[in-house]
């Protein structure tokens, strides 16, 4: 039955029939529409506020399957840096110092890739946040591997080439056990002989007759054997390769020349007095990676007799 309005009537004490215009009766239905609409979409959106949808519950158990797949990852990723980083520890204080050479610095093996929009790509994507953590991880520990894997190529040259090495480091004293005097001065700090002031003495300076012979420390190449104006006076410097060098200053004679080949015990000169010297002496210096170090610590225990027949064999190998 439909609807139907009446008005009461004080004249009559009846109520009339109202007849509603069309228009109206239009209008009325609009606004319920319209108020059906909208409390429709308020229930709607209480409810996938606080309820997901079937869609929505689909997506956040495939987001929870990859956030513990990446988790996994990562973990792998951490546990294979450790091995890495236990394996540079090795490298640096281990196979590093048997030959020698410059452990590697952290700031290298930390660094070497990315940029500031290195991880731009994964802006905006689902996850990006698992997305750049784990580029991250997996971008370090390809640097760190990279920069072990040349390490070892530079490890496995110098096991290589041991051999020469050994004969090339700086291992004797350059005068003979049987001509030392005495040392007259080491290694380190001293007061100058001639300011009187504190002054950095890079060598060590062994005492003795002029025309004492002077013998090369290791097998090398000669790259400076003249007259110095820097005071050292005729001096012959030797670069032994593997960041060795050493020089012999303050010389009577030089017998050797630049460019020369030459082997440990080879006499390469005569101690004397020349350049700024205060007497006959021998001014000597090992230099690793041109920084000077104390050549004490290149000097092997050897006897007289041992001194002299490694000269000889020296001396014959020069003849030969």
């Amino acid at each position: 039955m439909a609807n139907k309005k009446y008005r009461y009537n004080p004249q009559t004490l009846s109520f009339d029939h109202v007849d509603i215009p069309l228009r109206k009766k239009l209008a009325n239905l609009a606004i319920r529409f319209i108020l059906s609409i909208i409390f429709a979409a308020i229930f709607g959106f209480g409810y996938s506020y606080f309820f997901d949808t079937p869609k929505e519950k689909i997506l956040k158990r495939e987001n929870e399957e990859l956030a513990v797949k990446f988790d996994l990852f990562e973990k792998r990723i951490l546990e294979a840096e450790k091995t890495i980083n236990d394996i540079q520890n090795r490298d640096n204080q281990i196979y590093r110092s048997i030959f020698e050479a410059d452990t590697i610095p952290t700031s290298l093996r930390q660094g070497g890739f990315g940029g500031a929009n290195h991880y731009q790509r994964f802006e905006g994507m689902r996850r990006s946040d698992l997305l750049i953590r784990t580029a991250t991880l997996l971008d370090l520990l390809t640097w760190k591997v990279y920069i072990q894997s040349k390490s070892f190529d530079e490890i496995i040259h110098l096991a290589k080439n041991k051999e020469q090495m050994i004969q090339s480091v700086p291992a004797i004293q350059p005068i003979s056990i049987g001509d030392l005097v005495r040392i007259s001065d080491y290694f380190g700090y001293r007061s100058d002989p001639f300011t009187k002031k504190r002054k950095a003495h890079h060598g060590i300076d062994f005492a003795g007759p002029l025309g004492t012979p002077i013998y090369a420390t290791g097998k090398g190449t000669v790259t400076e054997a003249a007259f110095s104006f820097f005071g050292y006076g005729n001096v012959v410097m030797v670069d032994h390769d593997f960041g060795y060098k050493t020089r012999y200053a303050h010389l009577d004679k030089i017998l050797v020349t630049s460019g020369q080949k030459i082997s440990r015990g080879q006499i390469i000169g005569y101690l004397g007095n020349s350049g700024r010297s205060t007497g006959p002496h021998l001014h000597y210096e090992v230099l690793l990676r041109n920084n000077p170090v104390d050549p004490l610590n290149y000097f092997n225990d050897m006897s007289e007799e041992e001194y002299n027949l490694m000269v000889k064999n020296a001396t014959l190998q020069v003849m030969d």
